[in-house]
């Protein structure tokens, strides 16, 4: 990858807290202009590379740089480049919605005769025009989450990180977070860590998946897909696995793979001729019986 093309390099980061390494020599490259999704378990590391990255936190080794800036070196410039909102946005309750953005914008030095055009347009965007003189502390917290969204994209970032967004969201809101980080898609570039692998399938020009601190394998939601064995999995619950004789079923040409968890087999297939043959082999033994294409969770799974 060029490195003009690149808008964070992360190489060799380390960070420990304590005896628990929260990061263990980890490397990645983010193209400008992606969304890239993060995706792992509690304790691999997400939230601590975010902090990072924003210059929150400092590694115990390791390199990043955010559009040729360094983290050791260039503060000030990559915070003015970064738009982050947490899990958990820390809003000012006592603020209007319009006074927040302003005081925000301000910090970030946002020209004085830009800054009311602004603050009409992002909370246009977001859909809050209406509350702009309501204070935050009546807002629920999908209404406070998309003023986060405003308060990350106030001076009009390069870089826009979202930790989590729509975490304890209904359905309605997170749809309508989702569109928003969406039409970012090209013009930004966005890293989205979630726990919701289907906003990463949805949303995501790659996934990196984070484990123990590494990246575990990174790539299209597509391409990942692919790597998961079959391009059908069927899914059967037995009464008693160990009655089956699953020699029948490997010997088939069309299974690649088979796994038992609990009394649930699962069996990865490359076509679907032989998915008779293998329900036959189970007889009254199953009791459910269910077929599916792989998903980003079933990467993750393997993965982790």
């Amino acid at each position: 990858m060029n490195s003009d093309d690149v808008m964070v390099k992360i190489g060799s980061l380390t960070k420990s807290f304590g005896h628990i390494k929260a990061l263990d020599n980890m490397n990645l490259d983010i193209k400008k202009g992606e969304l890239l999704g993060i995706i792992g378990p509690n304790g691999a590391g997400k939230t601590t590379a975010i902090r990072i990255i924003c210059c929150i936190l400092q590694p115990n080794s390791g390199e990043v740089m955010v559009g040729g800036y360094s983290i050791y070196n260039d503060q000030i410039k990559i915070k003015s480049m970064i738009g982050y909102l947490p899990e958990e946005p820390n809003l000012y309750e006592r603020f209007k919605a319009r006074n927040l953005l302003k005081y925000f914008g301000e910090l970030y030095g946002v020209p004085k005769n830009q800054l009311d055009g602004r603050i009409d347009e992002l909370l246009e965007l977001v859909g809050m025009s209406e509350r702009a003189e309501d204070r935050i502390n009546t807002f629920s917290k999908g209404l406070r989450q998309r003023i986060g969204i405003a308060r990350a994209l106030i001076h009009d970032p390069e870089l826009i990180i979202f930790d989590e967004p729509t975490m304890g969201l209904d359905p309605a809101t997170s749809r309508t977070v989702r569109n928003f980080i969406k039409e970012l898609k090209g013009d930004k570039t966005v890293i989205l860590c979630t726990h919701y692998m289907d906003e990463a399938d949805l949303l995501c020009d790659r996934v990196a998946i984070l484990n123990q601190g590494r990246i575990r394998d990174i790539g299209t939601p597509k391409t990942l897909k692919e790597q998961v064995h079959g391009d059908i999995i069927l899914k059967v619950k037995v009464h008693q696995p160990q009655k089956i004789d699953t020699n029948r079923i490997t010997a088939l040409n069309s299974v690649e793979a088979l796994n038992l968890e609990g009394n649930q087999f699962l069996i990865s297939l490359n076509t679907r001729e032989d998915i008779s043959t293998i329900i036959d082999v189970f007889g009254s033994q199953a009791y459910s019986v269910n077929t599916k294409e792989p998903t980003l969770d079933d990467v993750f799974i393997q993965s982790v």
